[in-house]
């Protein structure tokens, strides 16, 4: 991403706050961070029982999802209208809260450590409210990246170079298809049919993912 310039969503990992260092050559990163990495600390505590302060967090972050479901697919001026009406309200009353229970629990608390994540990174949690195009979360992302995370330990047996090259190529066609609504498995058999077939190499665009029309269409 050097000299990338614009939003970057993601959670509050160090590495990622570099990018927005104003001391690099491209000073135009702006973050956004993740909810769900929040809410994830106090979900955590939560589930452990007995921890009020913990399941009112969940509450109050669970009305600014509601907000966000509601208005899920819309565009991203309509998405906006909607957070500036009923989601900044309840992030400033969130903030005021957050505060307040800071200063009355242990400082070497978890439930201070959930507080205090909240709060240092409040410039990026907040950024979705003044952007339309920003999501709550990364989780859309994080579900398309599981499926290659799962499969790191298979990737070991690429054989050498070349095999692991190859691997990669087919891994991204497949997410390719299921970026354009194409069944990777029958996109494969097609067009592997149609390569074994004498298929023209002048019209080898035609079988890419975004270009597909199954067989017989």
């Amino acid at each position: 991403l050097a000299g990338y310039d614009g939003i970057v969503q993601c959670d509050g990992y160090a590495v990622y706050k570099q990018m927005a260092d104003p001391r690099r050559q491209s000073r135009g990163v702006t973050l956004a961070f993740c909810w769900a990495h929040w809410r994830r600390r106090f979900y955590d505590l939560a589930k452990g029982g007995a921890a009020p302060l913990a399941e009112e967090a969940l509450q109050r972050i669970a009305a600014l999802y509601a907000v966000e479901a509601r208005i899920r697919g819309r565009d991203a001026a309509t998405r906006l209208a909607v957070r500036e009406a009923e989601s900044k309200p309840l992030v400033a009353t969130l903030r005021t809260w957050l505060e307040a229970q800071l200063a009355r629990v242990s400082t070497k608390s978890v439930i201070a450590e959930a507080l205090r994540y909240g709060l240092k990174h409040w410039d990026g949690l907040v950024r979705y409210l003044d952007d339309g195009r920003v999501e709550m979360d990364t989780n859309a992302v994080e579900r398309a990246m599981r499926p290659i995370a799962l499969n790191r330990k298979n990737a070991l047996f690429a054989g050498h170079d070349e095999g692991a090259a190859s691997w990669a190529c087919i891994a991204s066609l497949i997410e390719t298809c299921k970026l354009n609504g194409v069944d990777p498995q029958a996109w494969l058999a097609d067009a592997l049919t149609k390569l074994v077939n004498l298929w023209p190499a002048a019209r080898l665009d035609e079988l890419l993912p975004w270009a597909y029309a199954p067989a017989g269409s």
